[in-house]
């Protein structure tokens, strides 16, 4: 159900930089989020019909994270009686809609945890700006504006175990 312009998608000689523009924001990221939606590529991992924390997550910080839940003693089971949803970004540029709404739906928090550059923490906010309900979305800074999970240095697994516990440790107590 995905309508390509005529002569598809590839760059084209000469091409206008208009032209390479319109393609771009009107085909080509339609088609590449299409491409992951079908795909399955982007996956919550962790869900429960209780989830009030989101955790978004992609590459080697997915690893660094289960680490970390490792170190604070917490299987899947654990996280999903904490009321923990998971969600595992294949495709963090761009972010995939449908899958990122679904995992976002009916939490009170997203965490969002890469290193580096923050591709998908903007992306989630400006998919939920203005939505009734959604959840408030921290990655990079903190809900105050410390520095969380910053773009630069490494992110270890104990940095992550060591906010992540914070936050759990939050949700529960109210």
């Amino acid at each position: 159900n995905y309508n390509l312009p005529l002569g598809g998608l590839n760059l084209r000689v000469p091409d206008a930089p208009l032209d390479q523009e319109e393609r771009l924001h009107r085909y080509k990221i339609p088609a590449a989020q299409a491409f992951c939606r079908e795909n399955k590529l982007d996956r919550i991992v962790i869900d429960t019909p209780a989830a009030r924390l989101g955790i978004a997550t992609t590459g080697k910080s997915y690893l660094d994270l289960r680490q970390a839940l490792i170190d604070l003693g917490l299987n899947d089971e654990d996280l999903r009686r904490l009321g923990v949803r998971l969600y595992k970004v294949a495709m963090p540029w761009p972010l995939e809609p449908f899958t990122a709404s679904a995992f976002c739906a009916g939490l009170e928090l997203v965490i969002v945890i890469e290193e580096k550059r923050g591709l998908i923490e903007a992306q989630l906010k400006e998919l939920l700006h203005r939505r009734p309900g959604a959840p408030r979305v921290i990655g990079k800074y903190d809900e105050e504006g410390a520095s969380l999970f910053p773009s630069y240095g490494a992110l270890t697994s104990n940095r992550i175990a060591t906010e992540l516990g914070k936050r759990l440790l939050a949700l529960h107590e109210n």
